[in-house]
C-alpha cells in the first residue's frame, strides 16, 4: 500500500549564506535594522521609473503594512535561513521580478522590473540604509567591518540575478554611488503617495503613541542624504531630526538591553525555519 503522508520537515540543512560569525547576521538581528529598511523604501521611492511600474502593476501600495511585512518575511529567510529556503525565496522574487512588465500606452515604452540599474539601485539603498542606521543608532561597527557587510551582502544580490561585479565593494564606494544618482531621482506623485505618513504623520490617537511614533519617523528621515530630505521637503527640520535622532539613539540601546543577541537569533532563526518565505520542507 503506498503511503500518502507528507514528508516531515528534516531539520537546518546549514547556517545558510552569512552564519554566526557575519557581519549580516549581527546587524540584521539589531532593532536598528528595521530603521535603516523604512530609509532604504524611501530611496528606492525616488526612482521615478521604478515607482511608475509599481503603481501599474503592483496592488501592494494598497496594504504597505502587508507589503512590508512580507518584504521583511523575504529578507529574514535569505539572511537567518538555510541556503535551500533562501534559495527557494531568491526563486519566487526573480519570478515576479520576470513577470512585472508595463508598456507605456502613450510613448510605448516598455518598463520592466529586471532593469538593471534599478535592481541595483534597490540593492544597494537597503545596505547603504542598514549602514547608516548602524552608525547613527548602533551597533557600533569598524571601518573594516562596514566593508565586510557590504561584500557579504553581494551574496543577496547574487540570489535575485545581479552582477555582484556591479556593485560597490567598500562602504566609501557605496556612499559615492549613492550621492551619484541624485541628479536623476525625483518625488513623483507615486512616491509622495506612500510616503504621506512620514511626511505628515497623524497627531490623533494616545499621546504617548503618537510621540514615539513622530520620533520613531524622524529618526528614519535623520538617515537620509540631504538632498534626500530636500526632495521629500523636510529639510528645513534639522533641528528636529537631530533631536529626534538623539532620542531614537537612547530607544534601540534599551530595545537592544532589554532582548541579548542570542535570544534575539534564536527567535529569527526559529521563526524562519517554521515561517520561511518559501517553504522547501514540510512539517508532519
Amino acid at each position: 500500500m503506498t503511503s500518502t503522508a507528507r514528508p516531515t520537515d528534516q531539520p537546518r540543512q546549514d547556517d545558510g549564506y552569512f552564519g554566526p560569525g557575519s557581519i549580516s547576521w549581527q546587524l540584521y538581528s539589531d532593532p536598528s535594522a528595521k530603521l535603516g529598511g523604512m530609509a532604504a523604501l524611501l530611496l528606492q521611492a525616488l526612482n521615478p521609473g521604478m515607482m511608475r511600474l509599481f503603481s501599474h502593476v503592483s496592488t501592494a501600495g494598497q496594504d504597505a503594512a502587508a507589503r512590508g511585512e512580507r518584504t521583511g518575511q523575504y529578507i529574514d529567510t535569505t539572511i537567518f535561513g538555510d541556503r535551500a529556503h533562501a534559495d527557494a525565496a531568491a526563486r519566487s522574487v526573480r519570478g515576479m521580478h520576470k513577470h512585472a512588465n508595463w508598456q507605456d500606452p502613450v510613448g510605448g515604452q516598455t518598463l520592466r522590473a529586471e532593469t538593471e540599474d534599478w535592481m541595483d539601485w534597490t540593492h544597494n539603498t537597503l545596505v547603504f540604509a542598514v549602514l547608516r542606521a548602524a552608525e547613527a543608532y548602533g551597533p557600533r561597527l569598524t571601518a573594516q567591518q562596514q566593508d565586510q557587510f557590504v561584500v557579504e551582502q553581494h551574496i543577496s544580490a547574487g540570489l535575485v540575478g545581479i552582477d555582484p561585479d556591479r556593485l560597490p565593494a567598500t562602504y566609501a564606494e557605496l556612499e559615492q554611488y549613492i550621492d551619484g544618482q541624485k541628479d536623476w531621482l525625483a518625488l513623483c506623485l507615486p512616491a509622495a503617495e506612500v510616503s504621506r505618513s512620514l511626511r505628515q504623520p497623524s497627531l490623533r490617537g494616545n499621546p504617548v503613541k503618537v510621540w514615539t511614533g513622530i520620533v520613531i519617523q524622524d529618526g528614519i528621515l535623520f538617515l537620509l542624504p540631504d538632498w534626500a530630505l530636500l526632495l521629500y521637503g523636510v529639510a528645513g527640520r534639522p533641528m528636529s531630526l537631530r533631536g529626534a535622532a538623539r532620542t531614537t539613539k537612547a530607544m534601540m540601546a534599551a530595545a537592544r538591553r532589554n532582548r541579548p543577541y542570542e535570544d534575539v537569533i534564536t527567535a529569527l532563526t526559529t521563526k524562519v525555519d517554521t515561517h520561511p518565505y518559501r517553504k522547501v520542507r514540510n512539517r508532519a
